[in-house]
């Protein structure tokens, strides 16, 4: 019994471990990444194209050059890697990428494996499949399109580039182009204020070209002479990258030459090249003194150099030789300040030259000691500060003369003068000014001369606007008289309101003296009619002489409804009347005036506010500003654009005025006040049920749903006394953010799609039928999975953010991509219903460019609401693209589908509808959908070079739908024919049902049952066998369909490289011959493009392009990645279980014999 239950327990255990292993949980040697210490780059070679895309041939490269960078690798001989293995190595920061990419490593007996790139880390990682099992000696190239980084990029125009390579550290010695506007650049310095010389500097060959017989032309200006000798110093000039330049040392003298030819200063390299930057400095003399501004223009040229030049305008500033000011003015002293300034250009003036005549009106006369005479210092800016003061009669004498109402003047210098001197004194009028007068007073020497003048005011009588209070409605006014202190007498004071709307308050009136005491009203009589009535006057008189100031101030109530002229404004008006001490009467008149504030003036204003959020406007009416009485008050205002009063909204509110005018909303009317009505003009009227005397507020929101909501929202109110308007006309204007924005679009890109956002309908206009049409450039493929559609958020200012759940495509809005014949695409967005509010559109498309190239995105919207409405943008953005080998190129081709039944291959099927998808990385992009036409046909256009998989998805009548996916590649502008067959669909024939039978007692015998009839399987297409070829694949037949001989598939970005395509692995193997396939009954088609294969000259020199050499294709396997085969284990567990078997028949035979 104990042997039985052995045998079973070893049957068990050998059960399970056998099934154990079937599953998969053996143990198992996973894919290995080569060892970093045993590094496969061989070397790495570089070309950079210029923006024309030929390849620069000199040393000196662009900061944002396009580059192409070849990776020589090589996997050691007798090597143990295997398949999956990969190898990784670290792009330099120098180099930028836009996006990841990947593709194949290519080799002519099939992939050697693949590549990939990932932008952010700058990885590259080369996966190895069996190839490198199978062969020896493998190396070959893969090449990477990027451009240099001008991010990372800094510092000097030098820069080691470092690439780890097997033999140690690579290093590539680059040399870039400053960020410069140009080659040369001229600067000049004048030296100083009043200078005699100009540096000049002029810095050649900032671009780091090589120049050869280089040559500066500089012509002198007239104005200025250039010294003999000719004195020039060249220096060597460092430049970095962003153009700064920094001096260093002397040039040798023996590099250059300098010489003046034909009034032109000429300096020539002696090296017959320069490659270096360098700064030539000089110095000219200036011998115009009259002349201020000073142009100079050099030219660099020479072998290899279009003639660059560089101008410079140099402004001298100098000091006047004699200028004259007027610096102050008492007018209560009637004193006029003068000033003089001479000899500020500093030149030598000899003592008998050094004569100052100085003139002015014979109304002034020179107050007595108050001339003084400084020398002055300039510094290098022009400032002048004073030094000390020059004595009379040593070191200048001064004489009094005269001329024709002139009166003035004699200095003259007891000496040479060498310096600036500055003089000053003070005039003062020799009778009382009545009038305003402007006094010219003129200086002049032996050859300048110059004036100034000084406007005098009269100081007898002056009137100002001392207050305003809005709120009680009073105005407070000050006259002035007898600033000047003279002797006056019999005098009386004349106020009058020559056009009305003011009213003299008579115990207002204060006098007061210079010292500020107020004056008794015994000194004095005020006269005026009583009782006070508006626009009357009034009159003060003194009653004893005066000697001094006096100011007299009162208070006025103002209305705009008392004056009767056509003015707006307030004017007050004074006459003083009196005896001058000659007993002559005298008289002059003054005037004030007060300007009121718009509101005032309008008797009310109106505002608004649009709250984008709601779609509404608050406006706000202050109405009767001016508190008129009104018996029979009512306010009109017509709601203009459609807009709605929103119900309940209006209030009326007490207006509260602040003494400087400013209104405030006060307490709220009782709504019995007042009632308000809209008629069918959609005009709204609050009428008053009382009368009022007071100023107010009312507020009310309309609302603009439903409408086309433009940019501008125009109101005006009116207020009215029964049928009489009792305000101007109250506007206001209302600004709609994004009113008629219907569209708004914007791009980023992101690697290598275009990243795109739709702003739709901002303005939030109500609209039927809205549709959106949007063509992006041929040069990017629209993702028909990438589009969302989101409702949005609006903040009060009209700004939208994304906001809810996403609307569903098919339900709330459909999206229809459409290919048009040259296969340049563009889709329509129309919504299921009426939108009255705001989305953003966000899809993706993916760019199939070059680096530089444009991509432009077009929309146009249409909609309707009781007119059409139409409104066009468009987005401009330049991409950058990087790519590989393998990874595609620019150019467009064409693939032809023609549809034949796979019995009879003359026999063509139309109605066939196939998918074009373009291979990016792992996504797949649909380019087109097409049917066949009634010969078989169906043609794609102009799509991009690269990698594409055809898919059937609509069979012709009657026959099987072809499953099978059907890869292609488009390597050229030349026409690709694929053709692919269809197998009829066959009707099976019913199954003959067999009669039933009695169940028979005894052990039945087999029933016969018929055969039934049968349906022929399609007939497989044999597998061909194929030679490897690097331009096409065999595709094997399903029961559907077959296909004749397609491009090679891999995956590929969509994106354009500058150079062909290159193969980024294997090649150089045995055997190499075109690929052909052989289905039965299919007629083989010759692709019609040739994609070569070979070598690119990169910067002269023969780069390979990603070949492998392996010298013994036929070298013994190595061993896979991964176990064994397991049959030894299968057969070990069969014989087990066998044994088991026998065992357990012995133990039972026993067991009944015992």
């Amino acid at each position: 019994m104990f042997k039985k239950k052995i045998s079973v327990m070893v049957i068990i255990l050998m059960l399970v471990a056998q099934y154990a292993y079937g599953i998969g949980f053996a143990p198992q040697v996973k894919a290995a990444a080569i060892d970093d210490e045993r590094n496969i780059i061989t070397s790495v070679s570089m070309a950079v194209y210029g923006p024309d895309g030929i390849t620069v041939t000199n040393s000196v490269y662009e900061q944002d050059a396009n580059v192409t960078l070849d990776y020589n690798w090589s996997l050691p001989k007798n090597h143990n890697y295997k398949q999956g293995d990969t190898f990784t190595f670290q792009l330099p920061e120098q180099f930028r990428l836009f996006n990841d990419f990947n593709g194949p490593l290519v080799s002519e007996d099939g992939d050697v494996g693949s590549f990939e790139v990932r932008q952010i880390s700058h990885e590259v990682i080369m996966t190895f499949n069996d190839y490198i099992e199978t062969h020896d000696d493998v190396q070959g190239t893969l090449r990477l399109n990027t451009k240099f980084d001008k991010q990372k990029i800094s510092g000097s125009t030098i820069q080691n580039i470092l690439f780890p390579v097997s033999g140690g550290i690579q290093t590539v010695t680059v040399n870039f182009k400053p960020s410069v506007g140009s080659t040369i650049e001229k600067r000049g310095i004048p030296e100083g204020f009043n200078a005699n010389q100009i540096l000049w500097t002029v810095d050649v060959n900032k671009s780091l070209e090589a120049v050869g017989n280089a040559i500066v032309t500089d012509p002198i200006p007239s104005g200025l002479s250039l010294n003999t000798p000719v004195t020039v110093s060249v220096y060597h000039l460092s430049i970095q990258l962003d153009g700064s330049v920094t001096e260093g040392a002397l040039l040798d003298t023996s590099k250059y030459s300098a010489e003046l030819s034909g009034g032109s200063l000429i300096v020539r390299f002696t090296e017959p090249v320069i490659k270096e930057a360098y700064r030539i400095v000089y110095s000219t003399g200036i011998i115009n003194d009259h002349q201020l501004t000073f142009t100079n223009t050099a030219t660099f040229s020479g072998d290899g150099q279009e003639p660059a030049s560089s101008s410079a305008t140099v402004n001298v500033e100098r000091g006047g030789s004699l200028k004259k000011y007027s610096t102050s003015y008492d007018g209560g002293k009637q004193i006029i300040s003068w000033a003089i300034e001479y000899n500020y250009n500093e030149k030598n003036i000899p003592q008998g030259n050094a004569v100052l005549t100085d003139l002015f009106d014979a109304s002034q006369e020179l107050i007595a000691d108050s001339l003084k005479v400084y020398a002055v210092q300039l510094d290098s800016s022009g400032g002048a500060t004073l030094g000390k003061i020059l004595t009379k009669d040593v070191d200048y004498t001064l004489v009094p003369t005269s001329d024709v109402h002139k009166s003035g003047f004699v200095l003259q210098f007891a000496h040479d003068v060498t310096s600036p001197y500055r003089m000053e004194y003070k005039t003062k009028a020799i009778k009382r000014v009545f009038e305003d007068a402007t006094i010219t007073n003129t200086v002049s020497d032996s050859t300048y001369s110059d004036q100034a003048t000084r406007l005098i005011r009269s100081s007898i009588l002056y009137k100002t606007l001392s207050t305003v209070d809005y709120q009680n409605k009073t105005l407070g006014w000050k006259v002035t008289l007898n600033s000047d202190n003279y002797p006056m007498s019999h005098v009386t004071v004349t106020e009058s309101f020559p056009y009305g709307g003011l009213k003299f308050i008579p115990e207002s009136l204060v006098i007061r003296n210079l010292n500020g005491n107020v004056l008794n009203p015994n000194n004095y009589d005020l006269v005026y009619n009583s009782p006070v009535e508006p626009n009357k006057g009034f009159k003060v008189v003194f009653n004893s002489p005066i000697s001094g100031l006096y100011t007299i101030s009162y208070t006025t109530e103002f209305n705009k409804d008392w004056i009767w002229a056509k003015t707006e404004n307030f004017n007050n008006k004074v006459r003083l009347d009196w005896m001058d001490t000659t007993e002559a009467l005298r008289t002059i008149e003054a005037e004030g005036l007060f300007i009121p504030r718009p509101e005032a003036k309008n008797n009310g204003f109106k505002g608004g506010a649009y709250d984008a959020s709601t779609k509404k406007i608050t406006w706000s009416i202050g109405a009767n500003y001016n508190g008129k009485t009104l018996e029979a008050p009512a306010l009109v205002d017509i709601l203009k654009s459609g807009q709605t009063l929103v119900p309940g909204s209006l209030k009326v509110y007490i207006m509260n005025i602040a003494k400087n005018g400013d209104p405030t909303k006060g307490a709220e009317v009782n709504p019995n006040k007042y009632t308000y009505s809209i008629n069918s003009d959609n005009e709204l009227k609050v009428i008053f049920t009382d009368k009022i005397n007071s100023a107010f507020y009312i507020e009310f929101n309309t609302s603009l749903e439903g409408q086309i909501i433009g940019s501008t929202i125009e109101n005006k109110a009116n207020l009215y006394d029964g049928a009489k308007v009792v305000s101007k006309d109250l506007t206001a204007s209302v600004k709609i953010p994004f009113g008629e924005d219907y569209v708004l679009k914007d791009g980023t890109q992101n690697g290598d799609k275009m990243d795109w956002s739709l702003q739709i309908n901002r303005g939030q206009s109500t609209v039927k039928d809205a549709l959106i049409k949007d063509t992006p450039s041929a040069n990017q493929i629209l993702l028909q999975n990438s589009f969302h559609l989101y409702p949005t958020a609006v903040a009060v200012n009209g700004d939208i953010t994304k906001s809810g759940p996403e609307l569903i495509q098919g339900i709330d809005y459909s999206v229809v991509i459409t290919t048009d014949a040259d296969g340049k695409q563009s889709f329509e967005l129309s919504f299921a219903y009426q939108i009255s509010r705001a989305y953003i559109l966000e899809y993706q498309s993916l760019i199939v460019a070059n680096t530089g190239d444009k991509v432009i995105n077009t929309v146009h919207f249409t909609g309707f609401n009781g007119s059409e409405i139409s409104k066009e943008t468009s987005k401009e953005i330049i991409v950058g693209v990087s790519s590989g080998s393998g990874t595609g190129s620019g150019g467009r081709g064409t693939l032809i589908i023609k549809k034949l039944d796979a019995e009879d291959n003359l026999k063509a099927l139309g109605e066939a509808t196939f998918a074009l998808y373009r291979l990016n990385g792992t996504e797949r992009v649909l380019i087109n959908s097409l049917t066949t036409d009634a010969e078989g046909t169906a043609t794609f256009n102009k799509i991009w070079l690269g990698s594409y998989v055809l898919v059937e998805t609509a069979a012709p009548n009657g026959y099987v739908l072809d499953t099978s996916e059907h890869p292609v590649e488009i390597r050229s502008s030349s026409a690709i024919q694929l053709v692919v067959t269809n197998q009829k669909a066959v009707e099976p024939t019913p199954t003959v049902t067999p009669e039933p039978t009695d169940a028979p007692t005894t052990t039945p015998e087999p029933t016969v049952t018929p055969a039934p009839s049968t349906t022929p399987a399609p007939t497989a297409s044999p597998s061909p066998e194929v030679t490897a070829a690097p331009t096409t694949i065999p595709t094997s037949s399903t029961s559907g369909g077959s296909v004749v001989p397609t491009s090679t598939s891999s995956p590929v970005p969509g994106v354009i490289i500058n150079d062909p395509a290159v193969p980024a692995g294997p090649g150089n193997a045995a055997d190499l011959g075109s690929a052909t396939s052989t289905d039965e009954g299919t007629p083989e088609q010759e692709i019609t493009e040739e994609i070569p294969l070979g070598e690119v000259d990169i910067d002269d020199e023969e780069v390979p392009k990603g070949t492998v050499n392996n010298s013994t294709s036929g070298a013994p396997q190595l061993p896979k990645t991964g176990e064994n085969s397991p049959l030894p284990l299968y057969l070990s567990g069969i014989g087990l279980i066998a044994i088991g078997f026998v065992l357990n028949r012995v133990f039972r035979r026993r067991g009944k014999t015992e």
